[in-house]
């Protein structure tokens, strides 16, 4: 392989497993603070890009203009399914399982009410055609914003987690629920408020997304599998780990589709998954802390 085809694989992946981390630090703030995995994740990613898609269409308003009005739309599903369908469940053994059974039937609602609204097709937002050139090497532009954009959005979560009253009280129920319990931290509203906010993080990830790839109703569990994938190659409930499993993941795709073909680099999110479950069960935040 020529070195500045290699490169540019390199910049391609990147850009790609920048909006795969902002993806995935939804499902990874809700496991870290409930222990649940949200197998609806992935559709209120395709949902927002579709809302996006919509508005695109019918009023041609920027995209990144948008992105108030998806992670809006997704925080308030988020909040409400905590709120009177999770926060119902009991609270015991099977609470887990209960949880998977939950959120699966908020996808099956959220994918049979994409389809009613906006059919089975593809669709995609023609936003920032062409690229920049930079040392020989091609910046997508579409890409390229959509990574910026994932990079700020990423920024105001940490300095949110940090240093604010509420991220600080997310930190410690995912630390230790019982302490911060007894520390006077609301486990419930908390919980609606980390189940909420890892929503809104996906709609946020779903109007980059579409900028960049063509979406479908029957995607979304594509994109919860990519970011189940990217958290455990980073390791469950580690915020740098999950940004090191994204761009280990967007440069796992590119080269593969690139070098065999698109199908098979569909599946690699799959692949590594199992992999690294493997080999490294705790993901690359577990290697480090050994």
């Amino acid at each position: 392989m020529d070195f500045s085809i290699f490169l540019q694989l390199v910049v391609n992946g990147l850009l790609v497993g920048g909006v795969y981390g902002l993806m995935s630090l939804g499902i990874n703030l809700v496991w870290g603070v409930m222990g649940v995995i949200n197998l609806a994740h992935g559709d209120l990613i395709m949902a927002a890009g579709f809302l996006t898609f919509w508005i695109f269409t019918q009023w041609h308003v920027n995209p990144l203009l948008l992105l108030p009005a998806g992670m809006a739309m997704t925080f308030v599903v988020g909040m409400l399914s905590q709120r009177f369908l999770l926060g119902r469940l009991p609270q015991d053994r099977g609470a887990i399982k209960s949880s998977l059974l939950m959120t699966f039937g908020i996808s099956y609602v959220v994918i049979n009410l994409a389809q009613l609204l906006w059919g089975n097709e593809f669709q995609t937002v023609t936003y920032l055609a062409g690229s920049w050139t930079l040392g020989g090497l091609d910046f997508a532009k579409a890409r390229t914003v959509a990574f910026l954009a994932a990079g700020v959005i990423t920024t105001f979560l940490w300095l949110f987690l940090q240093y604010t009253n509420q991220g600080r009280a997310i930190r410690a129920v995912s630390q230790n629920r019982d302490g911060a319990s007894v520390c006077g931290v609301d486990n419930g509203r908390i919980q609606i408020a980390s189940f909420a906010l890892g929503a809104g993080l996906a709609g946020a990830a779903g109007v980059l997304l579409v900028m960049i790839f063509a979406i479908s109703p029957s995607m979304g569990s594509g994109y919860t599998i990519r970011s189940f994938a990217v958290t455990v190659i980073g390791g469950l409930g580690s915020f740098p780990g999950a940004l090191c499993g994204a761009m280990i993941l967007g440069l796992a795709e590119v080269f593969t589709g690139y070098m065999v073909s698109a199908q098979v680099a569909n599946g690699v999110a799959f692949i590594l998954f199992l992999v690294v479950l493997l080999v490294l069960p705790q993901g690359l935040s577990g290697m480090f802390r050994r």
